[in-house]
């Protein structure tokens, strides 16, 4: 296997596998589709491949400078903490939409909220230095010149071909259960709250063990 194709390979299984896990992004694809349709779930899955290629960049650069900036600054954590509860607060007692397809009702960004979702993802550049040390056990990689434009190209493509079959799922969720959008609503709700917490717990063994 050349080259290109490897990187491309790794690239695509990495950004692929870590997007299955359920988690804000991919719920929040759930929940934009089921509320407010397909296309409006694909703008939002668009928008957070493009912010998936920036974060393993990121991470590719930066990575453990900023790794370690976000796992042992107190007020990073809790400014976290206090910005997925709020969301979580917020989606779980908002309404659900009173129509499944209210697709074009407002005239809200879909993308740049999309981009705004993605980049408040505390995880992913942790996970991207973590993916990367796994694979380079098992893989030379090298990321420069056109193995890295062949990686980042294959982290776009996995991040979208894992989130578009979100997208699908949820189309048919919200074909055929009267109430995917409370359900979902609650789901997602969850898990911001979750990670909040997590964020939570995390900046406060930081400042005790400071």
């Amino acid at each position: 296997m050349s080259e290109l194709a490897l990187h491309f390979l790794v690239g695509f299984l990495l950004c692929f596998l870590g997007t299955l896990p359920f988690g804000p992004i991919n719920l929040s694809v759930v929940k934009v589709t089921v509320d407010h349709g397909l296309r409006r779930g694909m703008e939002i899955a668009a928008a957070a491949s493009l912010i998936e290629v920036l974060q393993a960049l990121i991470a590719i650069v930066f990575g453990l400078m900023i790794s370690n900036f976000l796992e042992n600054d107190t007020a990073v954590k809790f400014v976290l903490a206090i910005v997925f509860v709020i969301l979580a607060a917020y989606i779980f007692f908002r309404k659900p939409a009173t129509s499944m397809r209210e697709e074009d009702r407002g005239q809200h960004s879909w993308f740049r909220r999309g981009l705004l979702i993605a980049a408040l993802n505390p995880q992913a550049i942790p996970y991207w230095i973590f993916a990367f040390a796994a694979a380079a056990q098992y893989f030379p990689l090298q990321l420069i010149g056109w193995n890295l434009a062949s990686f980042l190209t294959a982290v776009l493509l996995g991040k979208y071909a894992a989130l578009y079959g979100f997208v699908r799922a949820s189309d048919y969720l919200s074909h055929h259960l009267q109430q995917s959008s409370l359900w979902v609503n609650r789901l997602l709700a969850a898990v911001l709250l979750i990670i909040g917490l997590s964020q939570a717990w995390s900046g406060l063994n930081i400042a005790l063990n400071s």
